[in-house]
């Protein structure tokens, strides 16, 4: 399907809304409606014809200009033990998320991305990577201190168990925010020893990852949060499958693993 088959179902999509619409601004209008009746079942028809048209649409466009087909490969960091990655390790797609606690696009794209996670674990590897917006998330630094500490100390289930606790606090606070001691009080929630959490957040290690994954998600071109990669390695390094920006619902994504999986 090329791209002037795309314009010419997004035409059609269009002029069948237009049809709806003229026909339910005639129902306010009882002398114009004389001339266009909307019967019930046409209503219906209709309706399904927009979704229909709708869904062939969106698969085109994922697979259409969303995905890359010309080997472009993935100019960030390899993929090692630092990343605590998730789901099958040893898969040759990966995604990757550079995320900002504090974002609030990243907390709207976390729930479609445990739901990917959950679905895709046995298929595809997951990495979290950390790029705080400092000059305006001043608090995003020292989360994602906490997040690295929390895999320090107890793995990368954990670590993603944290990430979890943080984003599903924030979601339901509908406050990008935490309050004074939110992070220790997260890390009590999934039991992360006190005395441990504390001491890696006094030292300087965390802090170092962070502003390394930083300067590597800028070589990676990040220009923004949530930045999510969806990669396949080969003998070369990674390819681009995918490199996503912004908030997409689970459905986007999953077409784009899918696009993945098949190559």
């Amino acid at each position: 399907m090329n791209t002037q088959d795309t314009q010419h179902i997004l035409e059609e999509v269009t002029n069948i809304e237009n049809t709806l619409e003229e026909s339910l601004t005639h129902t306010k209008n009882p002398s114009r409606f004389k001339k266009f009746q909307l019967t019930t079942p046409v209503a219906v028809i209709l309706g399904a014809l927009i979704l229909s048209f709708s869904h062939i649409t969106y698969g085109l466009l994922v697979s259409g200009t969303n995905t890359t087909k010309n080997n472009e490969m993935f100019t960030g960091r390899p993929v090692d033990a630092s990343d605590f990655a998730t789901g099958n390790t040893k898969s040759d797609v990966i995604v990757i998320e550079y995320s900002d606690t504090q974002c609030q696009f990243c907390a709207q794209l976390h729930p479609a991305i445990q739901k990917i996670q959950s679905e895709y674990s046995s298929k595809v590897a997951f990495v979290y990577r950390y790029f705080p917006l400092t000059q305006i998330h001043p608090e995003a630094f020292d989360e994602a201190r906490a997040i690295h500490c929390v895999g320090t100390i107890a793995g990368a289930q954990k670590r993603v168990e944290y990430i979890n606790e943080m984003f599903t606090y924030k979601i339901g606070k509908q406050n990008m925010v935490l309050p004074k001691g939110g992070r220790e009080a997260l890390a009590k929630n999934i039991n992360i020893d006190a005395q441990a959490f504390t001491s890696c957040m006094n030292n300087g290690e965390a802090a170092g990852v962070v502003n390394a994954s930083i300067q590597e998600g800028i070589t990676a071109k990040v220009e923004g949060t949530p930045a999510t990669f969806v990669l396949i390695k080969t003998r070369t390094g990674y390819e681009v499958v995918s490199k996503i920006d912004g908030a997409r619902p689970y459905e986007y994504i999953k077409a784009v693993i899918e696009e993945a999986l098949s190559r």
